[in-house]
């Protein structure tokens, strides 16, 4: 028994370590095109006009995401919440259909957590379809990672998802909703600070 728990948490380290990866390959590449963005931006603005510029770009604007889920994420993601005694998870995977995805999230999280598949309590499973359908952000990619709104806004992002794939655009997508909200919760203490 012990064996296979180690077994399961190995390999749930390998995976978390290759999202880890993935995410570090997609940020780095991402960090070359803002370069050369800058780059641009700089030689078309002179001096401190330039500056200025660049500041109301960083404090002012929101950041325009520019990762595109994959044709597989728009067909086949499936997002499911799982309940347990440590809390509460939330899950993206692929599948063919609502049953395969119900299986499939099913037999990986009881495998993941040591337990019965019996034991395995899933519930809110939504198609991409019905999130973008039931949530309120501009890019409709973003949608799949809502949780909670107040009113028109969202006012609870995934946190901490599994993500039971490894395609980068859904990856990606995350890190740079986890990123926007960074540089957003930076802009309001700079502001604060100011004032």
């Amino acid at each position: 028994m012990a064996r296979a728990d180690l077994a399961i948490l190995a390999g749930v380290g390998i995976f978390a370590l290759a999202c880890l990866v993935m995410c570090s390959v997609y940020v780095y590449r991402s960090r070359g095109s803002h370069r050369d963005r800058k780059r641009r931006l700089e030689t078309q603005i002179s001096g401190g006009h330039a500056i200025r510029r660049s500041e109301e770009q960083f404090l002012g604007t929101e950041a325009s995401m520019s990762t595109q889920l994959s044709h597989h994420c728009k067909t086949a993601l499936y997002r499911v919440m799982f309940g347990n005694a440590h809390g509460e998870s939330i899950v993206f995977l692929m599948a063919g259909s609502r049953d395969a995805a119900q299986k499939r999230a099913t037999d990986a999280l009881a495998a993941i957590h040591g337990i019965a598949t019996d034991d395995v309590h899933l519930y809110h499973l939504a198609s991409l379809r019905e999130l973008i359908d039931s949530g309120v952000s501009e890019d409709e990619d973003l949608r799949i990672f809502e949780i909670a709104w107040k009113g028109p806004s969202v006012s609870a992002w995934a946190e901490h998802p599994l993500f039971l794939t490894d395609d980068p655009t859904l990856l990606g997508k995350w890190a740079e909703l986890y990123a926007d909200l960074a540089r957003e919760l930076a802009t309001s203490a700079v502001n604060r600070a100011r004032s």
